[in-house]
């Protein structure tokens, strides 16, 4: 019987990425996920869904207090809208970007769902489709975007792509360093990340788990507008099955996130 990978990457969803078919997932976004692949074989998964797993200590950047009031301490509704419009900057970068890196692959500027089924090599020579790819791909950029940005205006006092622990029979939330995540994965322990959260962007007061806003940028492979996105539904493995993802968040890390995908903005 396969080991429930699945829902450890159900905790991650489209976000860099990639979106764990489920219920009720449009047939656009159903590929755009590692998922299937990490089911076939592990090695994947330490992707976490185009995240790749840093070899030092923590996962956070600026997630370290700062000396005196140099973290941002209160998040003002106008700095808020601030953020997420340069985050969605960064989504419609992200995608625009890496379109662009394939002039000539797709017979539209955008590709189809059946070219988005197409398999294709990573860069790092691994077998995956397009959409896996593209996803990928535009996640890394959407980040190093965030990160540009977050350490321009916050000098501290935020993470990216943390992993977060949440048990629903008692409320709890933990944060999972990094080392602990990849320490995991390297071990082939990956079951004990399952049901683990992966947020993009969390700020916060310097402690990762005094949060003060989420952001998760969402990337499907076919963007043809036809039906507002939303916050995906867990799959059956997981340990979250019966809620959607946002739903997730707002219970474990105490805020209401924000979704964002390129052309379609900042969505609740």
């Amino acid at each position: 019987m396969p080991k429930p990978w699945l829902a450890l990457l159900g905790s991650v969803w489209l976000g860099a990425c990639v979106i764990v078919p489920g219920r009720g997932a449009p047939s656009q976004y159903a590929l755009d996920s590692l998922s299937n692949t990490c089911l076939r074989d592990p090695k994947y998964c330490a992707t976490l869904a185009g995240r790749e797993i840093p070899s030092g200590p923590v996962q956070t950047v600026g997630s370290a207090v700062a000396s005196g009031a140099a973290v941002l301490r209160v998040l003002t509704e106008t700095t808020r809208k601030e953020l997420s419009e340069e985050l969605e900057r960064c989504a419609n970068l992200a995608r625009s970007e890496v379109l662009l890196r394939y002039p000539t692959q797709f017979k539209d500027p955008s590709p189809s769902d059946a070219e988005c089924k197409q398999w294709t090599e990573d860069r790092k020579g691994r077998r995956v489709t397009w959409a896996m790819r593209l996803g990928t791909e535009m996640h890394t950029v959407a980040l190093d975007c965030a990160t540009d940005i977050l350490n321009r205006v916050r000098r501290g006092g935020f993470s990216l792509d943390p992993c977060y622990r949440y048990d629903k029979k008692t409320g709890k939330t933990t944060f999972v360093s990094c080392e602990e995540v990849k320490d995991l994965l390297e071990r082939g322990c990956g079951d004990e990340l399952v049901g683990t959260l992966r947020p993009d962007v969390v700020l916060h007061s310097g402690n990762p788990l005094d949060i003060q806003a989420v952001f998760d940028f969402k990337f499907p492979c076919v963007n043809d507008n036809k039906e507002a996105p939303r916050w995906r539904d867990y799959p059956d493995t997981s340990p979250h099955h019966g809620c959607n993802q946002g739903q997730v968040y707002t219970d474990a890390l105490k805020v209401e996130p924000v979704l964002i995908f390129p052309r379609w903005g900042v969505l609740p």
